[in-house]
């Protein structure tokens, strides 16, 4: 394990598009050594070595991991590895910062469980990024005031260009995007899932609206949506509103963060500049030096919201309400 002075060696597995989004924000971190990427792609590897230094750049990861002295890695690779990738890092006790999903689907992520807990000092961060948002973290910490009161209600938005139904041809939108909703949702309202009511309108293969009306064991009502229907150019922004007994909350990604409570509208500036992933990895390398720190999230959260992954996928199929697994 690092000590605070020294810098972390981290390996980072999968170095596409948002592979590279890591890559070049711990390229320039003067706390992290890039100690290797691995990527089935040459000509990605080959940007690894030439643009960003990288000497250990390898075509197979378990290799790379097995053969490489690091303190810790980020896996970016297609959702279907993220499991075995994982556990092979995990038993050289290397703390993981793991792409959302982390499994495509809850049963597939329990062995990961296990595997922390026979790790010494391996652990897990799930990288749900919005997590790491100030304007996100922003809303939560109003809600928690109490400004709004109880929690009554959850309403988000996440809507893409139809591209994504080419780009991401075999992962559902329920685990693409309708996740970082789901993270959200449990985030806001401290609590796991019940039951849930799916919809899916239209379009060919994912080019398609979805919608999840998920009831959390607390008793809260959250509509989720995700659309894959737009075409190029202008999209609605995200969004992300939370009902109280006494008010609400709103946030407009890109917009503002409106609050209307006690009979007025409070408009609270958005940060600027703000980078989520950049706060993630600042958050991810102060838990590896420190691995007794407590993680923003953990896996029995990530795997909560796999379950209600799950159980939408099974509405969706069979076209009705269905319970969410304990």
């Amino acid at each position: 394990m690092p000590n605070r002075l020294a810098s972390v060696r981290v390996l980072v597995v999968g170095a596409g598009a948002f592979g590279r989004e890591h890559l070049t924000r711990l390229a320039r971190r003067p706390d992290v050594t890039l100690a290797g990427v691995a990527d089935p792609n040459p000509a990605v590897l080959e940007m690894a070595r030439s643009h960003y230094g990288v000497a250990i750049c390898r075509d197979e990861p378990l290799r790379m991991i097995q053969e490489t002295e690091a303190d810790a890695i980020v896996i970016a690779s297609p959702a279907e590895s993220h499991v075995e990738i994982c556990l092979c890092a995990l038993q050289r006790n290397l703390g993981v910062l793991l792409e959302k999903p982390i499994a495509l689907s809850a049963s597939q992520a329990a062995p990961l469980l296990r595997a922390t807990q026979q790790s010494s000092a391996g652990f897990v961060l799930p990288g749900h990024v919005l997590r790491f948002s100030r304007d996100h973290a922003r809303l939560v910490e109003i809600v928690r005031s109490g400004l709004i009161g109880e929690i009554v209600y959850v309403n988000s938005r996440r809507y893409r260009d139809d591209s994504h139904a080419t780009r991401y041809r075999d992962t559902d939108p329920v685990f693409m995007t309708l996740v970082h909703d789901i993270d959200l949702a449990q985030w806001v309202t401290r609590s796991s899932f019940r039951s849930v009511l799916a919809r899916r309108s239209g379009g060919d293969g994912f080019r398609s609206m979805t919608t999840a009306c998920a009831t959390t064991r607390t008793g809260v009502t959250c509509d989720l949506r995700t659309a894959w229907t737009f075409t190029n150019g202008d999209l609605p922004a995200d969004r992300l509103e939370v009902v109280g007994e006494r008010g609400s909350v709103e946030l407009e990604v890109g917009h503002g963060l409106h609050v209307y409570a006690g009979g007025r509208r409070d408009d609270h500036p958005l940060v600027e500049a703000d980078d989520a992933l950049s706060n993630e990895h600042d958050h991810f390398l102060a838990c590896v030096r420190d691995r007794s720190l407590a993680r923003a999230l953990d896996l029995p959260e990530a795997i909560a919201g796999l379950k209600l992954a799950d159980a939408t996928m099974e509405s969706l199929r069979l076209d009705r309400e269905v319970a969410v697994s304990p």
